[in-house]
């Protein structure tokens, strides 16, 4: 059965999930936060920021994002998605989404988000996927460093 709701978003969704640790109580103790197309539409640093403030220690932060290309490299290997996309798409019933959702370009390039990511959440995984996203986990330190 097809996905009522797919878009490049829902797609990442199993990611997501995949990273809520195991033993996690409930997202609403802040044992895991995360966070699906939502840090591009505000200021960048501030945003991860606040959600790791949010994350407990102990906690797992999941971000998935947007970045802007820049180089030639970025346009490469966003070109690799676009013909996966319509693959994806179609096997999951056509890219469909809130009628008047709200779109908003991206403007932080793939290297600046890298950089920053890994300076505000020391030790993060990032990864860049065929669907013009980013994901990454993070997992806060537990207090005093153990």
């Amino acid at each position: 059965m097809t996905d009522p709701y797919w878009n490049h978003n829902v797609h990442h969704h199993r990611a997501v999930l995949a990273a809520v640790p195991d033993g996690c109580r409930t997202a609403l103790a802040y044992d895991f936060v995360s966070a699906v197309a939502v840090v591009h539409h505000a200021p960048f640093e501030q945003a991860v920021t606040r959600l790791a403030r949010l994350t407990a220690p102990g906690g797992r932060l999941a971000i998935v994002g947007m970045a802007a290309n820049r180089t030639v490299l970025d346009w490469l290997i966003s070109a690799c998605g676009v013909p996966v996309s319509p693959l994806y798409a179609r096997r999951n019933g056509g890219k469909r989404g809130p009628v008047g959702m709200p779109m908003e370009d991206v403007h932080t390039e793939w290297a600046e988000i890298g950089r920053a990511l890994h300076r505000l959440l020391p030790g993060c995984d990032v990864r860049r996927t065929l669907l013009w996203r980013y994901i990454v986990v993070w997992d806060k330190p537990r207090e005093g460093g153990s």
